[in-house]
């Protein structure tokens, strides 16, 4: 007759030392079975379970992870709390987007005054680089009468100073303006798009807000 694995355990209980409080149970890399009143440093591989007195499992041990298992779980913490991050200064701006606006048309009135801004701004800094271009082309015609660009063959007297410091002034001059319009129509283009994904965001809001409040 064979003897029950519940009385073989309860045997091996009753056969551990009376001072240990606990007894553990693990199962090896080769699927073998252990139990003991400690855990060895190489059963941390497996997952453990805590067992009573009565050989009942009250406690499982999760086993060790390996490198690989603790980057993957950073990672994964780590996108979770960008997605987090991003539903809440979601939940900002849509919190900022209906307390600022009661209709879209106002959004597209605002966006509008603020391009015509910019527009004001373009035109008046191509106004410049209009003027500085004309400037340079007289200051290239003038530079024409002297030895510019230097030529060692040259029988033309060099370029006077005054007029050297003149164009590399206005050269200057006119690379600022044309930086400067180039940030002006990214800044317009920039703005354009935000209150455009304003627009629709605030449409879809309240879309949603009427949804809700016609619901039974």
């Amino acid at each position: 007759m064979k003897t029950p694995i519940a009385t073989l355990l309860c045997l091996l209980i009753l056969s551990l030392p009376a001072l240990a409080e606990d007894l553990y149970k693990w199962i090896d890399e080769n699927g073998i079975v252990h139990y003991g009143d400690a855990i060895p440093a190489e059963a941390s591989r497996s997952e453990r379970h805590v067992l009573n007195k009565h050989g009942v499992t009250v406690k499982v041990l999760d086993r060790q992870k390996t490198i690989d298992e603790l980057n993957a779980m950073a990672a994964a913490a780590a996108e979770l709390e960008q997605v987090q991050n991003r539903k809440k200064l979601q939940a900002e701006r849509d919190r900022v987007l209906l307390d600022t606006y009661l209709a879209a048309n106002e959004i597209e009135m605002l966006r509008d005054r603020r391009i015509l801004a910019i527009e004001a701004r373009i035109g008046v800094t191509r106004h410049y680089l209009e003027n500085l271009r004309e400037q340079w082309a007289e200051l290239e015609a003038s530079a024409l009468k002297y030895n510019f660009p230097y030529d060692p063959d040259s029988d033309l007297e060099p370029l006077p100073e005054k007029l050297a410091e003149h164009i590399v002034f206005t050269e200057n001059a006119m690379a600022e303006h044309m930086k400067s319009l180039s940030d002006l129509r990214g800044q317009q283009a920039s703005l354009r798009t935000q209150f455009d994904s304003d627009l629709e965001r605030f449409k879809l809001l309240k879309e949603r807000a009427g949804l809700a409040s016609t619901s039974p």
